[in-house]
């Protein structure tokens, strides 16, 4: 009797230890199965998604590239210009950059021909723009007034539309946002101080 007691005791264990691992064996893998559920809902389905375009693209209209030049280079540049608007035509003026912006040209008065030089310090305006004003005027020897003589270059000289000269102010405008380059590119001034040949500019290209 007694050793069948033991027997059924013995069978009882053995059950209950049985039925604690299967329920340890079920935990496990429920927690394994639960933390690769984690995995995948983490990486495909919690994760914003992303386009499959570029992740950094402008809406402006104009994209800008700051760029720095020297007088000598500047010169090159209003030379190339000059050509260009006259065609190679003679239009009886030159301008060059040098501590002032000179514009120097044989010019004739009471039928005698006589050297004029007008020499202008730059300075950056309203969105870009450079003013002109004049610092020194020479009409060769003759004590003319300089108004006069303004005056008289805006009507002798055949400038661009984006050049305005101010004869009463003794200045003269130039209006670069007027300025047509190839692919309708702007100009912009930034910094205009030749003596310290500290010059930059911003170029604006269009875009789609």
């Amino acid at each position: 009797m007694e050793r069948s007691k033991r027997k059924d005791e013995t069978k009882a264990d053995l059950k209950r230890q049985m039925n604690y691992w299967k329920i340890i064996c079920v935990a496990l893998l429920l927690i394994i199965v639960g933390f690769f559920i984690w995995i995948y809902l983490s990486i495909f389905v919690l994760s914003p998604t992303e386009s499959g375009g570029p992740a950094l693209i402008s809406n402006r209209k104009t994209v800008e590239f700051q760029t720095s030049t020297t007088k000598a280079d500047l010169n090159k540049l209003i030379a190339t210009y000059i050509d260009d608007f006259t065609k190679d035509e003679d239009i009886g003026y030159d301008v060059y950059v040098g501590n002032t912006v000179t514009f120097q040209a044989e010019a004739e008065f009471f039928n005698e021909p006589v050297q004029l030089t007008l020499k202008f310090s730059p300075k950056v305006v309203d969105d870009g723009n450079v003013l002109l004003t004049l610092q020194n005027l020479s009409v060769g020897a003759l004590p003319l007034p300089v108004s006069s003589v303004m005056s008289f270059v805006s009507k002798q000289y055949k400038f661009p539309k984006w050049v305005t000269v101010i004869p009463k102010d003794k200045t003269i405008y130039l209006a670069l946002d007027r300025l047509k380059l190839k692919g309708d590119t702007k100009v912009r001034a930034d910094a205009l101080n030749l003596k310290k040949d500290d010059i930059s500019f911003t170029l604006l290209v269009p875009v789609k």
